[in-house]
């Protein structure tokens, strides 16, 4: 997914612009299937919920603040062990890992009220540690003393994203170039480079921060000043402002989009058009809303919205076939 936004931004494979969307978190799936889950309860008579309590939450751990994490830790880890000595036969490593993890969760929603969309705000703030895969919006990723994430020919990841977003706005290369100071060889090096650490990042480590990065690259000291043709145009654009602040207008923006590339349309250029908003600016915005909506974890909340998103994604189906003269189906009896 997240490989799909890049090659977007950066105008890597034409054909992919039809997939564009803002980066679907895998913690988002969960919450269905916890709630199908039977409880296994840990007996620790100290951290049983009490029915109405109103559990806090530290918000970089998403513990409970009732209990700490070195006790949460030490339950969890016999709770495991007991667990492992009931298995019949012998686990492998990865089995281990997800028993490991079973245990955690089990152990999690006892202590915590049995909340199962605080559940899936837990994961992804841990998700490093529970899968070994990085979570937008949880700022996880550590970039000192990881050699993944130095410079390339001294482009920084931050650097690289300032570069794709400035690009995405339709800043010429070489006006980019100069201003960040490379040649346009260096940067067909470091363009290719760049991509390929982020393959070779098992924990999506620097894709999530490159989300980051990007959704923060227009303050990029050395190309926040550059303009062009596609950036002017959301410079006090209203619609730009509502998208950032009305969840129902990004939505509604996003099924339009995609209904425009159902048609053979191209729907980041229809957006430009019709409501002037560039590329860049968009995908900028829907980071803006994956982050706080990983942060505010709420399953009903999201299933409403995306209900909505289908529904206008269908309206305006409707209206671009309406505009081509109708589906090829609907001259077809049965």
């Amino acid at each position: 997914m997240f490989k799909k936004f890049l090659n977007n931004i950066l105008g890597n494979d034409a054909d992919q612009q039809k997939q564009q969307e803002p980066v679907v978190n895998p913690f988002q799936q969960q919450a269905a299937r916890h709630d199908n889950e039977a409880d296994d309860d840990d007996n620790d008579d100290d951290n049983v919920p009490v029915q109405g309590t109103q559990y806090q939450f530290d918000p970089h751990t998403q513990h409970g603040t009732h209990y700490t994490k070195d006790a949460f830790d030490a339950a969890a880890n016999r709770h495991y062990e007991e667990m492992l000595a009931n298995q019949d036969e012998a686990l492998s490593e990865n089995e281990k890992r997800n028993l490991k993890r079973e245990a955690v969760t089990q152990l999690y929603l006892q202590w915590n009220g049995h909340n199962y969309d605080q559940l899936v705000q837990f994961e992804m703030a841990n998700s490093l540690e529970l899968t070994g895969y990085a979570t937008q919006g949880f700022n996880q990723v550590k970039e000192e003393g990881n050699p993944l994430y130095e410079p390339i020919h001294g482009i920084s990841l931050y650097d690289y994203a300032g570069i794709a977003h400035a690009m995405a706005q339709g800043v010429p290369e070489e006006t980019i170039l100069k201003a960040i100071g490379i040649e346009k060889a260096v940067w067909e090096e470091v363009n290719i480079l760049w991509p390929e650490r982020m393959k070779e990042d098992a924990s999506f480590g620097i894709m999530t921060k490159y989300g980051e990065y990007f959704a923060t690259a227009g303050q990029h000291p050395k190309l926040a000043h550059l303009k062009s043709g596609a950036a002017a145009t959301a410079e006090g654009n209203p619609n730009l402002e509502q998208l950032k602040t009305d969840r129902y207008f990004y939505e509604e923006l996003c099924g339009a989009r995609t209904a425009a590339y159902e048609y053979g349309l191209d729907g980041a250029q229809w957006i430009l058009e019709n409501f002037g908003i560039n590329l860049s600016d968009f995908q900028a915005v829907a980071m803006d809303w994956m982050t706080a909506q990983n942060q505010q974890f709420n399953s009903s909340e999201i299933q409403h919205y995306m209900d909505y998103q289908l529904q206008k994604q269908k309206e305006y189906s409707e209206k671009f076939a309406k505009e081509q003269g109708g589906n090829i189906a609907d001259d077809i009896a049965f």
